[in-house]
């Protein structure tokens, strides 16, 4: 059996607030099976991966102040479920967020535009995540 080719570039963010410690920006999606997530989305045409991520957290959050953005790794991700296969960037950005929870509309074009997502605030370690969301996660601690 041959490896699917990759069929789209994704970007992925790892928010971060400091409190006590580190905590990271997950939300639930409104398709509950759709498990835990962090902030991610596709690369548009001519668009570079640093600039995919920051638009995507901002149209799926609403937070647009960043105080850091650091790209971490680029993989390829097989789906467990489909003949398909992503380009995977992840990124970590820092925000300076002080609710601890939120909800909010996605914007943009995309296929969850007008989705509400529910966000709040995890440490790193204590979160396990959808589709393998987390296999870098503990490059922000």
């Amino acid at each position: 059996m041959t490896e699917p080719a990759v069929t789209a570039e994704k970007a992925y963010a790892y928010v971060t607030r400091d409190c006590a410690r580190t905590e990271l920006l997950v939300f639930e999606h409104a398709d509950r099976e759709a498990g835990v997530q962090v902030p991610k989305g596709g690369i548009e045409d001519g668009e570079a991966p640093r600039e995919a991520v920051v638009r995507e957290v901002k149209e799926e959050s609403g937070l647009t102040e960043f105080e850091s953005i650091r790209r971490l790794t680029t993989d390829v991700w097989h789906h467990h479920e489909k003949p398909k296969a992503y380009r995977r960037h992840f990124f970590h950005i820092e925000a300076g967020e002080s609710r601890d929870e939120w909800r909010h509309t996605v914007t943009g074009d995309g296929d969850d535009r007008g989705v509400v997502y529910k966000y709040f605030w995890v440490h790193p370690e204590a979160v396990s995540l959808a589709r393998d969301m987390d296999d870098y996660v503990e490059r922000v601690l």
